[in-house]
């Protein structure tokens, strides 16, 4: 399942994210936050796989971020919580450029029986159609 955190720049969207990662229940499950920056490391609790993903060079588009999610399900069973913050800034695309990217995302946390959080930057009434069925979830 994909679900959205939606809102224009200075919304607190990350602050949102933060929270929701934080409150899951690491001795359950993994999870992993994804984000292109180190600012927000020592927010995220310590259970909780921090990726900045400017480190790792290989990040360039939404589709080595897609190779990079199957990568970390792949080599981790126990993941079903994945939060992205900033998606458009890591993929360097506008969202409206991003329609197969949340597709094949969404096969991916299906395939995988997991819940993949992104945040968008951009009015709810800006959201692309495509987009529009993940809010709803």
């Amino acid at each position: 399942m994909i679900k959205l955190i939606i809102g224009p720049k200075g919304f607190g969207k990350t602050k949102q994210i933060i929270d929701l990662a934080n409150s899951v229940d690491t001795k359950v499950c993994d999870a992993v936050f994804i984000t292109d920056t180190n600012r927000y490391v020592y927010e995220i609790k310590h259970g909780i796989r921090f990726v900045n993903s400017a480190e790792y060079g290989i990040i360039r588009d939404d589709g080595t971020l897609l190779g990079f999610l199957s990568g970390l399900f792949a080599g981790n069973n126990d993941l079903d919580s994945v939060f992205i913050d900033g998606v458009a800034r890591i993929t360097k695309k506008n969202v409206a450029e991003l329609g197969d990217f949340f597709a094949e995302a969404d096969k991916i946390a299906a395939a995988e029986d997991a819940v993949i959080t992104f945040t968008i930057s951009m009015g709810e009434e800006e959201l692309p159609e495509f987009l529009k069925k993940y809010k709803e979830q």
